[in-house]
Order: C-alpha cells, then sequence, then structure tokens
C-alpha cells in the first residue's frame, strides 16, 4: 500500500507502525461546489461508514480568522495543507471511511477501496451553490474559479499535481446532467460495482 503523495511517504511510514486497517476506504474527489459531501454521505449511509469533510477544517479556520473562504483559499500557509493531507491520510490508513476532500484519492493512494472523482461544468455547478446558498449566479461563479484557481495553484506548488489526472481514480462520475438525488444513487451504485470487482462486497 502507498499515498500517491511523496511528500506524506515519511508520515505513511510512521504511521505504518501504528495504524492496522479496519474497514472500507472510499475517497470522493472533484472541484469546490461540485456536490462531495451530499455524494459522500450517500454513499457513507449506504455503505455504513464515517463520512468525513476535510474542507470543514478549512471552513473552521477560515471562520476563526474572520476571512472569507475564498481569501483564506488563496492566502493560507503551505502548514495548513500539510496538516490536512495528514489526517487524511491516517483516515485512510485507519479504514471505515469515506472521505470528502479534493485530494483524497491522491492522499490515500492504494489504502482507498474505490477512488471517485466527480465532475461538472462551471454553469451547472454555480448554478446549483448560487440556490443553495442563495447568491447570485454571477458571483458564485466568480468565486467557485477564484478557489478553484488558487486551490490548483497551491497543489501544483505543494504536490507537484492537484489531483485533476483521471488515471488515478477507479471511476469518473460528470453529474452535470443529473440532479441530486441521480447523482447519489449513480455515485452509490459505481461504488458498490467497483467494490464488487475487486471482491469487497
Amino acid at each position: 500500500m502507498k499515498t500517491f503523495l511523496p511528500y506524506l511517504e515519511n508520515h505513511e511510514k510512521l504511521m505504518e507502525k501504528r495504524m492496522k486497517k479496519s474497514g472500507l476506504t472510499i475517497t470522493i474527489s472533484g472541484l469546490s461546489g461540485i456536490g462531495k459531501s451530499t455524494v459522500a454521505e450517500a454513499v457513507a449511509k449506504d455503505l455504513g461508514l464515517e463520512k468525513i469533510v476535510m474542507g470543514e477544517i478549512f471552513r473552521s479556520v477560515a471562520r476563526e480568522r474572520g476571512m472569507e473562504l475564498e481569501k483564506f483559499s488563496a492566502t493560507r500557509e503551505d502548514e495548513i495543507d500539510y496538516q490536512i493531507e495528514k489526517k487524511c491520510l491516517e483516515l485512510s490508513m485507519r479504514g471505515g471511511v469515506v472521505i470528502d476532500a479534493r485530494m483524497s484519492g491522491m492522499v490515500a493512494g492504494d489504502y482507498a477501496d474505490c477512488r471517485i472523482m466527480l465532475e461538472c461544468d462551471m454553469e451547472t455547478k454555480s448554478g446549483r451553490v448560487a440556490k443553495r446558498e442563495k447568491l447570485g449566479v454571477a458571483e458564485t461563479k466568480q468565486k467557485l474559479g477564484v478557489r478553484d484557481t488558487s486551490d490548483s495553484a497551491k497543489y501544483m506548488k505543494l504536490y507537484g499535481t492537484d489531483g485533476s489526472d483521471p488515471s488515478f481514480y477507479d471511476a469518473i462520475i460528470d453529474t452535470t446532467n443529473m440532479d441530486i438525488e441521480t447523482s447519489k444513487k449513480e455515485t452509490v451504485k459505481i461504488v458498490r460495482q467497483v467494490l464488487k470487482d475487486k471482491g469487497l462486497l
């Protein structure tokens, strides 16, 4: 087993002596506002696993500092990312979880029993987020664009990848033409199929 991020290899070796995997590890990756948390919740419920939303750590630190998420995303210090990725790796090695985080598939690597990447065009996801958060579509589109761009630049600088390479995932699911319920059902179906194909269900 091995994480896909070389930066985490030393932490992985340290944790190998303390961790024994118990239960499945599923990762849900994708850009901001794409519906990772909603889908992760459905998968966790279906498989009886714990849902982990790594983005909540970002949001809580941003709130503590009194900063808007987009500004915090663009200016946060590297150490915050390092600590979050280390925690994500530990959870992946422990198992029994569905992890919602953009880099979760890369972090978990071979510890993940199923790695899913969600995709959706900007117009569609902006509309969904705007409706959910009661904001204007243009404003939402601008905020999501800023966040995605700054996050991609940050991850490329830190790790040499932003997690967008489809070859790292068991399945890519485009939710552009799906409503929320269909997205959840389709993801659960695909995760189950991947697990069955691997002999894990």
